[in-house]
């Protein structure tokens, strides 16, 4: 009996990681919209990301992003909602591609790497505010 525990302690580690990796819905589809690659994105910004929530704030706008390539094109899947009015903007939208930067070109949304991190930057401020994986 005490040899099943570590077996069975090991299945359902691997069964929480299967999780993981499953691939999101939205993402299963092909892009309708394709990135404007200028230079290659840095690895750090390939995947999911959403801001954390800025404690300045108290009806922050939210944003989510997904970095994917698809069959060699690189695409991002959007997610945005305005904190005040409620309104979200999701879906598959242009942004161009610049090494350790990543631009929305629906609205005036910034994504860099810094410090080994994404930060993401509105329109044009100096504020950054820290992009968590999601």
């Amino acid at each position: 009996m005490l040899r099943l525990i570590p077996l069975l302690l090991v299945g359902l580690l691997l069964a929480g990681c299967a999780g993981k990796g499953t691939q999101r819905p939205e993402l299963a589809g092909a892009p309708t919209v394709y990135a404007d690659v200028v230079s290659p994105p840095n690895p750090v910004l390939v995947g999911c990301f959403m801001r954390s929530r800025p404690s300045e704030y108290t009806r922050p706008n939210s944003y989510r992003y997904c970095l994917v390539e698809k069959k060699g094109k690189w695409a991002v899947y959007y997610d945005w909602r305005d904190g005040k009015s409620g309104e979200e903007h999701k879906g598959w939208m242009a942004f161009t591609i610049e090494g350790d930067k990543l631009i929305s070109g629906t609205e005036p949304s910034s994504y860099v790497v810094k410090d080994g991190a994404v930060w993401h930057s509105y329109g044009g401020r100096d504020t950054l505010h820290r992009m968590l994986p999601d």
